[in-house]
């Protein structure tokens, strides 16, 4: 749940990926506005084992709440979630009540720039080896960036983690 300019969408794809890299199925379902750069900006992911038939949402086992614009279209959603859903949120991002634990992380602070906030909240996920792990994460990487790219996708992970 995030802004437009935060890659959402790219972090979104990066996660199916790195399903399909562990041989899970995957879907991608996404929503924003037509304005450019501004706005909400939200992805929703399944991956599971089995075959998908619904790709709704109700109750994710994780949220990456990155800016306010992304947790206000996906407000109600919150109340909904169970003690064992994980929520990585950025610092200074509020969130509705809700049950779910919650992971701060304050990316500015780790030198992180808003457009990769999305991108540092699955290496943290992964680091947390919470539906997906480094390796699987280091697979999507590999797979959608060119090398320039990558290494650069390597070092916003090594800030995310440290």
């Amino acid at each position: 749940l995030g802004s437009a300019g935060q890659r959402i969408i790219t972090a979104g794809e990066l996660l199916c990926l790195a399903g399909a890299s562990a041989g899970c199925k995957a879907t991608q379902k996404n929503d924003y506005p037509i304005t450019v750069m501004r706005g909400h900006s939200v992805s929703e992911i399944i991956l599971s084992d089995d075959e998908i038939d619904y790709t709704g949402i109700e109750n994710p086992s994780v949220v990456a709440a990155l800016a306010p614009e992304g947790v206000s279209r996906r407000k109600k959603m919150f109340a909904g979630l169970s003690k064992e859903s994980v929520i990585i949120k950025a610092a200074g991002v509020e969130l509705p009540p809700c049950q779910a634990a919650v992971i701060a992380v304050d990316f500015k602070s780790k030198k992180i720039r808003s457009q990769d906030y999305a991108l540092a909240a699955l290496a943290v996920l992964a680091q947390q080896d919470r539906i997906l792990n480094m390796d699987m994460f280091h697979s999507a990487l590999k797979h959608r960036f060119n090398m320039p790219t990558y290494e650069t996708a390597l070092s916003v992970v090594e800030k995310a983690v440290t």
